[in-house]
């Protein structure tokens, strides 16, 4: 059988155009698999990976060469039969890709747990991730969609590369945060979601709702997906979310030496000196929520300096203090 005339076959069925017997095939598969798109949407991602792992291997089992015996035992019919089960059952596959993201061929997603302490995550845009106590964060390898899009269970603090093109999702519960390039913190409190702003702009929204509420820095964010309201408060104070993270970069009269220590903590590079004279140069600047190379640009004015990143590394040459 052609490949034209099973994808015709699993066409006809989406379109409801199967005969009783068609359809009765197609619909035995999909039993098979077990899954329907309410309950899959509810259960977490240790379930949906347990998920993909049973899919692959049934797959792999239908798809095993039959012995040589077994195969002189049919006829061109059978084979007929078979390719076209099998088809329809790698076709229905990869509807389910498409209906339910159980798979994505191109970019394996990660996780990370806090396990109970705060726990830096660095993101392939170069985003920073402070995850707390018991937190989890699922993420792609890639960014190579139109938006960044990350989940949480729990609670944390992030600091968004700015990339005004792809703007930055957190999908928290049932609750979503978007923003461009900015500093948050997200966390749940019983059955409520609060959002703290520290720098920049955020949308908060609740999804199938008509309700979202954009956040200013300084300002907070209460999301009650029951009640399915959003409230706002202002003037909130942010030391509180700071605590065990290498948030704040706001130094006066700080020794360089004491400053490329928190560099190379917070953004897990190595920095060196061409001349180490300049580790005792005083400087007075505010790198927060700064990303790698912008620091580096401040220092280097301040400096009168150049710099140059290699994977980990970066090499600063600089005349000495101004």
């Amino acid at each position: 059988m052609k490949d034209s005339k099973l994808i015709v076959l699993i066409d006809k069925y989406q379109q409801g155009n199967c005969t009783p017997a068609e359809k009765l095939i197609v619909e035995e598969w999909m039993n098979s698999l077990a899954i329907e798109r309410n309950a899959f949407e509810e259960i977490n991602e240790e379930e949906k990976l347990a998920i993909k792992q049973r899919m692959f291997a049934k797959i792999k089992e239908e798809i095993k060469p039959l012995p040589k015996e077994a195969v002189r035992l049919f006829n061109r019919a059978a084979y007929i039969k078979i390719a076209a089960v099998l088809a329809i059952f790698i076709g229905l596959a990869f509807s389910l890709v498409l209906a339910y993201d159980v798979f994505d061929w191109e970019n394996e997603t990660l996780q990370a747990s806090s396990e109970g302490q705060t726990k830096k995550v660095m993101l392939p845009d170069g985003s920073i991730i402070w995850l707390k106590g018991k937190s989890t964060l699922t993420y792609p390898e890639h960014f190579d969609q139109a938006t960044r899009e990350v989940s949480l269970s729990g609670e944390a603090l992030f600091e968004v590369a700015k990339d005004a093109q792809h703007p930055f999702i957190v999908h928290s519960g049932n609750m979503d945060t978007r923003v461009l390039g900015t500093s948050f913190n997200i966390r749940p409190i019983g059955k409520h979601i609060e959002v703290v702003v520290f720098t920049g702009k955020v949308t908060v929204s609740l999804p199938n709702t008509n309700k979202q509420l954009l956040i200013l820095p300084s300002e907070k964010a209460i999301c009650m997906p029951a009640e399915k309201e959003i409230k706002a408060q202002t003037n909130v104070q942010k030391e509180e979310y700071l605590a065990n993270t290498e948030y704040n970069m706001n130094f006066e009269d700080a020794k360089m030496s004491e400053i490329i220590k928190k560099i190379e903590a917070k953004f897990d590079v190595n920095v060196k000196l061409t001349d180490n004279t300049v580790a005792n140069c005083l400087i007075t600047a505010d790198f927060t929520d700064q990303s790698l190379v912008k620091t580096f640009e401040v220092l280097c004015q301040t400096l009168n300096g150049t710099f140059e990143i290699e994977n980990n590394n970066v090499w600063l040459k600089a005349e000495g203090c101004r």
